[in-house]
C-alpha cells in the first residue's frame, strides 16, 4: 500500500469468517466497540462504530506513526522542562536529558508515557499538523488531533471504526506493535547516566493467546479505551478490536475477543 493511500479494509477477496448458528449475542457497556477480521475486512462486532469520541492515549498510535515516518530513530532528543512537567503517565524524564527517539518510542508505547509524547512532538516542527495530515491521507474522516498524548480537548477525537482502520494500516509497520507487547524493559539516556524502567499498561498480555499487540488509554472524559490485535488459531487471521468509553477496558476487550473466537469459524 503506497504511503498516503486511503485505507480500504473492505477490498479483500478471501472468504470471510462465518457466524455459527444459534449463537448468543454480546452486549458491551462501552460507548463504542468494533471487532474486525483484518484479512477479509469483515466487521465481526459493532456498536456505535462511527460515533466521534475522546480516545485518550490511543492517540499515541498516530503519534508513533508520525515518529516512525518522519524522525530517524537514532536521533538524540533533548528533553525540555515543559515535557518533564507533562501531566499523566510519565517515565520521569529529566530536564536537559538527551535520549534517542527510539527509546522515547518505547516509552510512548509500553507505559504510555505522556512526557515522551510531548518530547517527540517538540523534536519535530508541526507535529500535530502532520498527525492530522496523515489521518486525512489515510481516509480517517472522523478523526482529528490537537495533541500527541491524548489529553482531553474538544478537537481530539476519533471513532472505533477509524481506529480499527488505522490499526490495520499500522500492522504493516511491525515495529510499533512489536514494541507494544513488550512486558517490561529499561531504556537509557544517550550517555547511559540515566535509566528508566518501563512497565506495560496492557494487563491482557499473557491472558489472551497470540496477542499481536495493542494500546491502552484512560482519561476522565474518554474513560477507558483499548485497541488489541490477536491471531485466531485456524488460519492465523488477525482480529482487530477497539473498545471506547468503557468502565473496564480489559474485561470488555477480553469478553469481545473470546466471544469472536467462540461464535465465528474461519
Amino acid at each position: 500500500m503506497p504511503i498516503g493511500a486511503p485505507i480500504n479494509i473492505e477490498s479483500y477477496e478471501l472468504e470471510p469468517p462465518r457466524l455459527k448458528e444459534n449463537v448468543e449475542s454480546l452486549k458491551l457497556e462501552a460507548k463504542a466497540a468494533i471487532a474486525l477480521d483484518r484479512e477479509t475486512g469483515k466487521i465481526l462486532y459493532k456498536k456505535n462504530i462511527n460515533e466521534r469520541l475522546s480516545i485518550a492515549s490511543l492517540t499515541k498510535l498516530m503519534t508513533a506513526l508520525v515518529v516512525t515516518e518522519n524522525i530517524n530513530l537514532m536521533e538524540v532528543v533533548t528533553i525540555s522542562k515543559e515535557a518533564v512537567e507533562t501531566e499523566g503517565n510519565r517515565v520521569d524524564l529529566w530536564p536537559q536529558e538527551t535520549i534517542s527517539a527510539k527509546s522515547l518510542l518505547y516509552a510512548l508505547l509500553i507505559p504510555s508515557s505522556n512526557d515522551a509524547a510531548v518530547a517527540l512532538a517538540e523534536h519535530l516542527e508541526g507535529f500535530v499538523e502532520l498527525m492530522n495530515e496523515r489521518a486525512k491521507n489515510l481516509g480517517l474522516k472522523n478523526t482529528h488531533f490537537t495533541n500527541p498524548a491524548g489529553f482531553d480537548e474538544p478537537g481530539n477525537f476519533s471513532t472505533a471504526y477509524d481506529l480499527a482502520r488505522l490499526t490495520s494500516f499500522l500492522l504493516d509497520r511491525p515495529l510499533i506493535f512489536e514494541i507494544s507487547k513488550i512486558p517490561r524493559m529499561r531504556i537509557y539516556s544517550a550517555d547511559e547516566s540515566i535509566n528508566h524502567l518501563l512497565f506495560n499498561t496492557n494487563k491482557l498480555l499473557g491472558e489472551l493467546p497470540a496477542i499481536v499487540g495493542g494500546k491502552t488509554g484512560f482519561t476522565e472524559e474518554a474513560k477507558e479505551t483499548m485497541v488489541l490485535v490477536v491471531k485466531e488459531s485456524t488460519k492465523n487471521h488477525q482480529i482487530i478490536s477497539v473498545v471506547l468509553g468503557s468502565e473496564d477496558k480489559f474485561e470488555e476487550t477480553k469478553r469481545l475477543i473470546e466471544w469472536i473466537l467462540k461464535v465465528y469459524e474461519w
